[in-house]
């Protein structure tokens, strides 16, 4: 039986959808349970329901077979995966914001607000600035509202949440989806079964 760690958040139901479209019932499994951990006999599968950022880890340290987990986590972990397939559904995109519509200006030593401290470190080798990166958990707005950073980097979805703070997205950085990811032992264990899911999930038109 095969072990899949899936996202408690915004990418759940984009997983679910895509997994009921590719035929399996996942049955008693929904957004809204409290059960962490469950096995499905009928798909040959074992759940479990895991943060976001904690996905990476249940699969590189071989807990669970495969995962679901956005594109931002994979590339601020650096983490050895395979990456099978992204699905199409539960997009955004990763970008700097700022309360003023231009970015700063060449030369300027500026502060960046980010849980992506790693990823802004890249970005910030391709701009013409220097800058202070400073590490937030949660409400990463609030940085460039307050002044306690010039700019920030976060993921963006809707871009409402801008709007109502009189904040700019500036410039997209990436592009952002949800990803299957599997470990490279798994996979060589769990071949078959994968690649079968795999396929399943091209045939129902659910990832790229």
């Amino acid at each position: 039986m095969m072990r899949i760690a899936l996202p408690k958040g915004r990418n759940l139901e984009v997983a679910l959808a895509a997994f009921r479209a590719a035929g399996l019932s996942l049955a008693g499994l929904d957004n809204g349970g409290r059960k962490l951990r469950m096995t499905l006999e009928e798909d040959g599968l074992e759940i479990l329901l895991v943060k976001d950022w904690d996905v990476v880890l249940y699969v590189e340290y071989g807990i669970a077979d495969c995962g679901v987990v956005g594109s931002d986590v994979l590339e601020e972990t650096g983490a050895d995966l395979l990456v099978p397939v992204r699905f199409k559904e539960g997009g955004s995109r990763m970008s700097l914001i700022g309360k003023s519509g231009t970015l700063p200006a060449p030369g300027a030593h500026i502060r960046l607000a980010t849980k992506y401290p790693n990823t802004a470190r890249r970005v910030l080798t391709e701009r013409p600035w220097s800058a202070e990166v400073l590490k937030l958990h949660g409400s990463i707005e609030l940085a460039p509202l307050l002044n306690l950073a010039e700019i920030a980097l976060d993921i963006v979805q809707t871009g409402r949440t801008l709007v109502e703070n009189d904040l700019d997205e500036l410039e997209t950085v990436a592009d952002i989806m949800p990803c299957l990811v599997a470990g490279r032992a798994a996979y060589q264990r769990h071949r078959p079964t994968i690649n079968d899911l795999v396929d399943r999930l091209e045939k129902a038109g659910t990832v790229f």
